[in-house]
């Protein structure tokens, strides 16, 4: 604990025992009148800035210190979220990887005049392995061209695994998928965004100081790896590199990849100077067939007429489509199986060219993967799925998710390939009505039932049960109203980090806490006095108001995934209920032992007064706990994922277990994970998902034909 947090704490300490005496020596209905009018005068005084400044804990800057212990929490984040992506893309074991080549297209680094030749000579078409060693020794802005399905992404995957094992403490390589860039914040602030959203302990202040996650940046410990700029539409390209060329603060070592067309294009109009650019070519036969022969050693009577005809037809259909990192893949994935025939794709007659070839291939990517049967739970195996889900049916949840990305992503407003389980219902296209009929249906029966509750045991079910019910149809169909927020995280400090008033989240503060304070004010005050409801209604006011601010960034266990994400924000929920409960136990118990002789009716049944106080904190628990929990919840990005899910379930797009089906789509290789959001493993395989077309040649790839 800091001497800043320390002095907080005896100030409120110290403010707590000054409340108790003063409701000691002059009683409660004084003292509640004071606290009411004073913090009125404090939050309405044009000084509260100043005070929230001078009060407010860890707003200092990350010193050096910090950063040290930041850039090693990173390195380590980073390593462990890439070597499952690794492991799901099959390329962690030297087997499983594909033996790309590639060859130099322009290298500005000095040469000796007398030779020609560049400071460490190499010849002009290497391997990865050696490519990455060369980067890691000596790293310069490096950009990677080549064709679709090339291995561009699967390249930037090993060399953030390399760079990460080489534990330099000074640099930390982050590989950022470019699609998810929103145009609407600066090149810059959506790398710090997106590195606070995916690396979420970046913003624990007590341990890294205020903004770690921008100090790495300025003080140049971060090696960004920028994946996909052809992703991005033709203008925000040209907007990328034009923020690598005159953004200071941005590395000058950036690795960048981009198909060989979109990049010519971009460079035309906005050049990148001192780049290294290099070329991925295409998987030779020999490599090719090396690459089989690894994988099916002792199956190698199935695969002989496909080796055959590789080697007799280098420029064939076949190999021309093997020549594609990609596609070398998905015939083995495809093909797995020993009752599969891959010597059907020598048939011409359905497989004339290269692209029949690609298309089948995709076509029968998914059924193949999700026709596996399932291994178990999920034991920490990162490939390993925990449900079976139908091949068809998986296929056709997939493909309505690719059509609504590619709609998005060349609609009238561009968007971009982030598959977010929170943003559920705008990529879905789902009506609004669904998220106003279910908080009212479900605000209305809650509130009716509490209500019951609590004036029930005063003889008057039917006034509260109409209470109830009005409250419920009041407030609940508003909470649909308001606009769904990303997902959050229980986090019980205050961050210091941000000081300016933002509009919104304050204007939904209040909101919440004006549904505490008349909601808890009107009850109190129609079962005991109206100066017990005021004091009941700020209290349950200042809770309800509260509880968003204990719902932030925090330092995880794990990695940030869209699994975790989405388990986080339900927690966050479920922590906001306790803290309604704990609250309103301290409010009803009061209110049933201090309120005795202010009591308008008397109990059904006569008890003790001890149990007359245990029966008013466990009805206050329920009240408030019940009340704040459908408010968050109706407003949470769970809670709105939930009515989308459900709304897709009933409409057949997507299964009921939306969650779990992503996850082991996820781990079957068929989406990838970029921090809190999935994106398909490839865009050629979204695309071909998209088109939904899948012809007669993409049956299931077991079948004895092919």
């Amino acid at each position: 604990m800091t001497k800043r947090e320390r002095w907080a704490l005896a100030l409120w300490l110290s403010g707590a025992v000054v409340v108790v005496w003063a409701v000691v020596h002059f009683g409660f209905e004084p003292v509640t009148a004071a606290l009411g009018i004073g913090g009125t005068l404090l939050v309405a005084s044009p000084a509260r800035t100043a005070i929230a400044r001078t009060w407010a804990w860890n707003a200092e800057r990350s010193d050096g210190t910090q950063l040290d212990a930041a850039a090693t929490a990173l390195a380590y984040a980073v390593e462990r979220h890439w070597a499952g992506e690794a492991s799901r893309r099959r390329q962690r074991l030297a087997v499983d990887r594909i033996p790309l080549r590639w060859d130099t297209v322009h290298d500005p680094r000095p040469r000796d005049v007398s030779t020609g030749a560049t400071d460490d000579p190499r010849p002009d078409r290497e391997s990865i392995d050696e490519l990455i060693e060369d980067y890691a020794d000596r790293p310069s802005r490096l950009v990677v061209v080549g064709d679709a399905g090339s291995g561009k992404t699967g390249l930037c995957v090993d060399l953030t695994l390399a760079l990460c094992r080489r534990r330099d403490p000074r640099r930390v390589p982050v590989l950022l998928q470019l699609s998810g860039w929103n145009p609407e914040v600066s090149f810059q602030d959506w790398i710090v965004h997106r590195l606070t959203e995916d690396y979420r302990f970046l913003s624990d202040t007590t341990k890294y100081g205020t903004g770690a996650a921008m100090e790495l940046l300025l003080h140049d410990r971060l090696l960004l790896l920028l994946d996909g700029l052809d992703e991005l539409p033709s203008a925000l390209r040209g907007q990328v590199l034009r923020a690598l060329r005159e953004n200071a603060h941005l590395p000058a070592d950036t690795v960048l990849t981009c198909r060989s067309a979109e990049y010519r294009l971009t460079v035309a109009e906005e050049p990148l100077p001192d780049s290294r650019l290099i070329r991925l070519l295409p998987v030779s036969v020999d490599d090719t067939v090396a690459y089989l022969e690894s994988h099916f050693p002792d199956d190698l009577e199935r695969w002989r007429q496909v080796v055959r005809s590789l080697r007799t037809d280098p420029s064939g259909p076949l190999a021309t489509a093997l020549s594609n990192p990609l596609m070398l893949f998905l015939i083995r994935a495809t093909y797995q199986r020993r009752s599969s025939t891959p010597a059907g794709l020598l048939d011409t007659t359905g497989f004339g060219s290269s692209e029949l070839i690609e298309q089948h291939l995709l076509d029968a990517f998914v059924p193949v993967v999700f026709a596996s049967p399932p291994m178990g739970a999920d034991d920490g195996n990162p490939r390993r799925p925990s449900h079976q889900w139908p091949a068809q049916r998986a296929q056709r949840s997939l493909a309505f998710f690719a059509e609504r990305l590619e709609s998005r992503l060349h609609g009238e407003e561009e968007g971009t390939v982030d598959l977010s389980w929170w943003e559920l219902r705008t990529l879905a296209a789902i009506p609004r009505y669904p998220f106003l009929l279910v908080p009212a249906l479900i605000g209305t029966v809650g509130c009716c039932l509490l209500g019951l509750l609590v004036f029930g045991l005063s003889g008057r079910a039917g006034f509260g049960a109409l209470f109830g019910t009005a409250v419920g149809l009041v407030f609940s169909p508003l909470l649909g109203l308001v606009r769904a927020e990303p997902p959050r995280r229980f986090a019980p400090r205050h961050s210091g980090r941000r000081h300016r008033l933002v509009l919104r989240p304050l204007f939904l503060d209040l909101g919440f806490g004006l549904i505490g304070l008349v909601t808890g004010g009107l009850i109190a005050g129609l079962l005991y006095s109206v100066t017990y409801g005021l004091a009941a209604g700020l209290a349950f006011g200042f809770v309800f108001s509260s509880a968003r601010r204990f719902t932030r960034a925090t330092e995880p266990k794990h990695v940030v995934t869209p699994l975790r994400s989405l388990r986080d924000d339900r927690n966050a929920v479920l922590y906001a209920w306790l803290y309604g409960s704990a609250t309103g136990a301290c409010v009803g118990g009061f209110l049933a032992t201090a309120g005795t002789e202010r009591a308008r009716f008397d109990l059904v049944f006569s008890v003790s007064p001890t149990l007359q106080g245990l029966a008013g904190a466990l009805v206050g628990a329920v009240l408030s706990g019940a009340g704040l929990g459908m408010v968050v919840l109706s407003t949470s990005a769970w809670g709105r994922y939930t009515t989308a899910r459900w709304w897709l379930a009933w409409r057949k797009r997507t299964p009921r277990d939306l969650a779990a089906f992503l996850d082991d789509a996820h781990k079957l290789g068929a989406l990838r994970s970029t921090g809190a959001h999935y994106q398909f493993r490839h865009a050629s395989l979204q695309r071909r998902l998209a088109a939904h077309r899948p012809t007669v040649r993409a049956r299931t790839a077991d079948s004895p034909s092919g």
